[in-house]
Formats: C-alpha cells, sequence, structure tokens
C-alpha cells in the first residue's frame, strides 16, 4: 500500500474508523508525514465520533434513521424505503465534491488533508425540502405520496393509457396547462389563483383535474404539455425508460460486447467522455497496476501466492 501511495493523489476508503490505524496506516500518525500531498477521504456510517460514532451504516438503515424513510410513499401506508440507494449514491457524489475542492485547494498550500463523508450526515443533508419546512415551522414533515409538500399540481395523475406526472412549478405554468386541457377558467378560479391557494385547495384541483385527464393520451399529453413549456412526463417503467428514444440520442446505454450499462451523464464540450472499456473484474489490473509500480514478476506471484494479491492475472475486459 505504501508503494503504490507513492504516486497517488487520493485514497479512499470505507472501512470502520480505527481499521487503518489498526493496520498501522493511519493518516495521522503515518500516511501525512509520508506522503503531504495526500488527499484521503474516509467513507463511513456516522462518523468517527459523536454518540454513534464508529457504527457501520447502510443505505436502507440510515435512510430509516435520519426521516427518509418517513417522508417517503403513501401516507396511508407508512414509512417506505426509497428504491433506489440514494443515500450511497448521494454520498459518493458528495465524496467527489469534496475530493475534487480538497485537490484545488492543494493547488494552493501544496498539501492534501483528511476528508470525512459520513453516510448519515450527507442524509440529513438530502432532506429537501422537508428539513427546511420542519426547521422553521415547528411541524413533523410526513409522506406525501407522489405530491409536493409545497407545489400544486406537482403530482401523479391517471390518463386514458397510462400515468403522467406534472410538475407545475408557477403561475404561468399552471395558466399553459389548464390551456392545453382547454379549461382556462380553472386558472381564473379564486381557489387556484396561485400557489398558496392552491396547496389551501389541494383536495379539489386535484379532483378537478383528474376528472380533465382521465379521456386523454398519456404520450400525446406529454408531448403537448412539453411543447407548451409544462413540465410533465409519462410514468414509465425503468425497461421503457432506457428504450426511450431520448435516452438512446444522448447515449445514455452503452453496449460493449457482451456488457451493457449506462452513459455518462456530464457532456464536457472540449474533452468529452467516452466509455472504453467495461468495468473490470475484481482485481483484473492488479498485475498491471504493481508492475507499474516498479514490482517484477516473481514478487507479484509471490504476493498472489502468499494471497496478498487476489487475481492479478490479465482478464480480457470484453468478457464477464
Amino acid at each position: 500500500m505504501l508503494k503504490l501511495l507513492e504516486s497517488a493523489d487520493v485514497l479512499v476508503h470505507n472501512f470502520r474508523s480505527g481499521t487503518l490505524e489498526k493496520w498501522g496506516l493511519g493518516y495521522d500518525d503515518v500516511l501525512q508525514s509520508l506522503f503531504p500531498e495526500l488527499v484521503l477521504c474516509h467513507v463511513t456510517g456516522f462518523g468517527a465520533d459523536g454518540p454513534l460514532g464508529g457504527h457501520p451504516g447502510y443505505d436502507a438503515v440510515v435512510q430509516a434513521m435520519t426521516g427518509l424513510m418517513s417522508i417517503n410513499g403513501d401516507p396511508r401506508n407508512g414509512p417506505v424505503r426509497m428504491g433506489t440507494p440514494v443515500v450511497d449514491i448521494g454520498t459518493g457524489l458528495i465524496a467527489c465534491n469534496a475530493i475534487l475542492a480538497a485537490l484545488i485547494e492543494r493547488g494552493r498550500s501544496g498539501l492534501g488533508q483528511k476528508i470525512e463523508v459520513p453516510l448519515y450526515d450527507c442524509a440529513i443533508s438530502m432532506l429537501h425540502p422537508q428539513a427546511a419546512n420542519a426547521l422553521m415551522s415547528g411541524n413533523i414533515p410526513v409522506a406525501t405520496g407522489n405530491g409536493h409538500p409545497n407545489i400544486v399540481p406537482y403530482d401523479m395523475f391517471e390518463t386514458r393509457t397510462g400515468k403522467i406526472y406534472l410538475a407545475v412549478g408557477n403561475n404561468g405554468q399552471f395558466a399553459k396547462l389548464c390551456a392545453v386541457l382547454m379549461r382556462p377558467d380553472i386558472a381564473a378560479d379564486d381557489r387556484f389563483v396561485d400557489n398558496a391557494a392552491r396547496i389551501a385547495h389541494r383536495a379539489e384541483l386535484r379532483e378537478v383535474l383528474a376528472k380533465c385527464l382521465a379521456e386523454l393520451e398519456a404520450e400525446t399529453l406529454e408531448d403537448m404539455l412539453l411543447n407548451a413549456g409544462v413540465p410533465a412526463g409519462v410514468v414509465r417503467n425503468v425497461s421503457e425508460a432506457l428504450a426511450h428514444p431520448h435516452t438512446i440520442y444522448r447515449n445514455m446505454v452503452v453496449e460493449m460486447g457482451k456488457y451493457s450499462g449506462t452513459g455518462i451523464p456530464a457532456v464536457f464540450d472540449r474533452t468529452p467522455g467516452s466509455i472504453r472499456r467495461a468495468p473490470p473484474r475484481f482485481g483484473q489490473d492488479s498485475r498491471k497496476i504493481l508492475l507499474e509500480s516498479g514490482y517484477s514478476e516473481a514478487q507479484i506471484s509471490q504476493m498472489e501466492e502468499h494471497a496478498i494479491v487476489f487475481g492479478a492475472g490479465e482478464v480480457d475486459s470484453g468478457q464477464l
């Protein structure tokens, strides 16, 4: 590890707090002095200290503990785990941003630093807008199903051919929605004249819109509303979304040999990225990395023999 760190900018790990110290690789007492430019990012469950410090954390458990489950799902059914591991994914993105910020700062100071990114802290930061609502009002946020707690209409509706989601964020968009539905009188109704009124009369407005949408076709309505400047979308399953023409056009599905996966969502103008290889197998590149780090074939074979390195043999990246 110390040999590999000689040429490394960043070390990321998610072992429990104290593990690197137990191995003689602690940042404060070893790594910082050996590699003063190294940025170390430690992803933890709850942080190293505090009432829950040092405990292991998992996405679903942290969702439960931070209130994320309590604001998800149908209010009649109680708390529901979010379908994607939003805490894991969000923590990864926050960790990436933190690492990049530390590298920029290193360019000014010449020094690396240690970063701690706990799942728990990240989950709390993602409670939007519910945390602000609770802190400012003193009220306990509750699940609102598919509806937005602060904006109306921002909800899912049934059409003749499937479900559609309306995300009407302002009065102008609401007027356009009513125009597309050929019901301008709805926008003029005192009960629905602005967002505050629409929140106060949420149930009545939902009933009115549900009747208007019930006999329309979801795909046609999506096209009409988007062209009119109203955020709206057909509710699709994952396979339908992956096969959608826009997904294909945006190169968000990549196929390479037997591998299929999603593409790169950030489009760089001057230095565009691309998927050039399938995800490697565990240990697929170990031998290559060790050779680049100055180890001999004999030394690598000895490490394999003693189970220090696993699966270091070269594997075709197209094989799965």
